[in-house]
């Protein structure tokens, strides 16, 4: 029988008190969800995004704090990291959550050039400054750190179109490469793969079983078929992902750097 002393040990592993996350994107969606699982897990919470009424609502929510940012302009990433240190007193967390999706699929010929680099500017440009604005405050502090990088089952099972799908991918390696770099600083980095993770509140998923309409597109239909293969049978949801970036932003997962963990239902065994 464990005994409790055993069980508060184990408990302290995923206890993150007196640690300091900064969330961008986290007005909705997989954002929200992972800052109220950190909450949850005793962090202190910046909640980031372009939305600054929904920051501040998910902020309200977790008795967080909550700021503008476009993690695009270089400037204001160095600036938020900093203020998230002055206001919450470190930055011992990072979630590189912020992302574009919706509408920069489909055939490659149909892609501008303006979809292609606004799509890239958030999706990589964006976690770059955002890393290496933290990596840099991290490092100074002394006390470790984890940088936690959103990617996607797109990431190494391509099917939502070469702009999402190569930006993820990029993430992925950037993942690894920083995962070497500050490995001797004590700072974990690692990436978050979510898979199909139904995001509209208020709106339930499809009941097991059904998918969205084909459309007679490849890319589009590759997806609904394998969301009605899931073998989990069911959407994930934003929560399910808080838990597993709970995971890698505490001592459960101190012996982990340089991972690309799918949080998936089965996505990728199909």
């Amino acid at each position: 029988m464990t005994s409790n002393n055993n069980l508060d040990n184990a408990l302290a592993w995923i206890n993150l008190s007196g640690k300091v996350a900064h969330v961008t994107g986290g007005a909705k969606g997989i954002g929200k969800g992972i800052a109220t699982a950190l909450a949850m897990a005793g962090a202190r919470v910046m909640v980031s995004d372009v939305n600054l009424e929904g920051a501040q609502a998910v902020a309200a929510e977790i008795g967080g704090a909550a700021m503008a940012l476009d993690v695009t302009d270089r400037a204001a990433v160095d600036e938020a990291m900093t203020q998230t240190t002055e206001e919450l007193g470190s930055l011992d967390i990072l979630v590189n959550n912020a992302g574009v999706y919706i509408g920069y699929g489909g055939p490659v010929e149909q892609i501008t050039d303006d979809m292609w680099k606004t799509l890239w500017s958030v999706n990589v440009d964006g976690v770059f400054y955002c890393c290496r604005a933290a990596a840099t405050i991290m490092k100074a502090q002394g006390t470790g750190g984890r940088i936690i990088n959103l990617a996607s089952t797109q990431t190494v099972s391509p099917g939502v179109g070469v702009t999402y799908d190569g930006s993820k991918a990029a993430v992925a390696q950037m993942t690894k490469a920083l995962a070497l770099e500050l490995a001797p600083h004590q700072i974990n980095v690692n990436a978050l793969a979510p898979g199909p993770t139904w995001v509209n509140e208020g709106n339930p998923p499809p009941v097991d079983g059904q998918t969205p309409v084909k459309t007679g597109d490849p890319l589009s239909d590759t997806v609904a078929d394998r969301i009605a293969r899931l073998p989990l049978g069911h959407w994930g949801d934003p929560m399910e992902q808080g838990k597993a970036a709970v995971f890698l932003a505490s001592d459960m997962s101190a012996f982990v750097t340089g991972i690309y963990l799918p949080v998936d239902g089965g996505w990728l065994t199909l």
